[in-house]
């Protein structure tokens, strides 16, 4: 019995030591991808900036029955996200996510469709981060608008819904990102709230 116990134990050893090279290569293959994208289009690297990794523990909170798009957030905040969720809904309040994980490669994709409707980089990065460097690479950032609406709009800061969030989402550890006049460079986003865990 333990000579087959440690034969276990061992594969676990070897099955672990792989997974960690195979993590170490993705950050390395995820850095490189970046330089690529950024000489590509002749960026500088942020130095204000920094690199938002991609969550590898996703789980899904939301699925868009008419759409079938399906929205992730990392656990931590998956788990925070619906306790939100539920005590908005006790005051009545109820919200559409419009976007949530969003990966290196989806957020390229954003940029480049952009770009090829005639819009400058200049302008796109008022509107969007750079691959690499996005909020909703890590599962912690969600963008959220009343229920009945299926796009991002200013506007949102009208509702009672920002409202809410306002007065209670830190409660839930979910923050607003790009306020008026902040100092990133985004266009104000009253709809982009981000999960940041508090270890206390």
């Amino acid at each position: 019995m333990n000579y087959i116990f440690l034969i276990f134990f061992i594969l676990f050893l070897e099955i672990a030591d792989c997974y960690s090279i195979i993590c170490s290569i993705d950050t390395s293959i995820y850095k490189d991808n970046i330089k690529k994208f950024l000489s590509k289009h002749s960026i500088d690297e942020p130095s204000d900036r920094m690199i938002q990794f991609e969550s590898c523990n996703l789980e899904i909170v939301y699925i868009n029955q008419s759409t079938g798009r399906v929205f992730k957030l990392d656990s931590l905040a998956s788990n925070a996200f619906f306790k939100m969720k539920e005590a908005a809904m006790l005051d009545s309040v109820e919200f559409n996510i419009i976007s949530a994980y969003r990966s290196f490669n989806h957020q390229v994709k954003i940029i480049e469709r952009k770009l090829k409707s005639g819009k400058s980089m200049e302008s796109i990065l008022k509107e969007n981060t750079l691959p690499g460097y996005s909020q909703h690479h890590t599962g912690n950032a969600i963008d959220l608008s009343q229920k009945s609406v299926n796009y991002l709009s200013q506007s949102f800061d009208k509702t009672n819904e920002f409202k809410w969030l306002v007065n209670n989402a830190d409660k839930y550890g979910f923050y607003l990102t790009y306020p008026k006049n902040n100092q990133k460079g985004i266009m104000y986003e009253p709809w982009h709230w981000v999960y940041i865990h508090n270890v206390d």
